[in-house]
């Protein structure tokens, strides 16, 4: 019998809850339930982000989500037509997936032909709801530089871009702070996640 401690909570996988938070339907939810600041906040760090739905929409009707050639999307399907300026996105797998970690799903628009684009996009319409799997607004991420060991040892500087991962912990009805993990990647790396090739700092306050 495996036991994690304290236990996995789901919602805080689900890039979907950052599609959520862009939802226009929602808007009025966020608005009332945060305040202007908070709203502010997430509203700069979080990159808009739409759910790949292939449900049919009525005719007429558009999709809320990026356009292609200045027009609305009258389908998903429609965006895998993007040039490669528009397709400044990336397609991620939600959820607990097998697909959904270590960038095994993810997909930057213009870091590939259109061809594999399209099939990329249709690949992860045709997979709903197992996992689900969103569409976002790329955000390179900065390129710092940090002091790392080298192989051999030494102390050198790296340059390279950040991954922060806040760990809370529940106590009470009180959410803490109790740290963050820092992964540094080289700066070669487009898209960075826990790679065997970055550098692993816990910070504490």
């Amino acid at each position: 019998k495996l036991v994690v401690t304290p236990p996995m909570k789901h919602f805080q996988e689900e890039k979907l809850s950052l599609a959520l938070f862009w939802h226009h339907r929602l808007q009025a939810f966020w608005e009332e339930n945060l305040n202007r600041d908070e709203l502010k906040l997430l509203r700069s760090v979080i990159p808009k982000t739409w759910i790949l739905d292939p449900a049919p929409v009525p005719p007429g009707s558009t999709v809320d989500g990026p356009s292609v050639q200045e027009k609305p999307l009258g389908e998903w399907a429609e965006l895998s037509k993007a040039s490669r300026k528009e397709r400044a996105l990336v397609i991620k797998a939600s959820g607990f997936h097998e697909t959904a970690w270590g960038a095994r799903s993810v997909v930057v628009g213009d870091d590939v032909s259109a061809e594999e684009w399209k099939e990329s996009l249709i690949r992860a319409l045709g997979s709903f709801p197992q996992p689900i799997s969103i569409v976002q607004e790329f955000r390179k991420p900065a390129r710092l530089e940090h002091p790392v060991y080298s192989d051999h040892g030494e102390i050198e500087e790296m340059a390279g871009r950040l991954r922060l991962s806040p760990y809370f912990f529940v106590c009470g009805a009180q959410a803490n702070w109790s740290g963050t993990l820092a992964t540094f990647c080289p700066a070669d790396k487009k898209i960075i996640h826990g790679m065997k090739d970055g550098a692993l700092m816990p910070c504490v306050g």
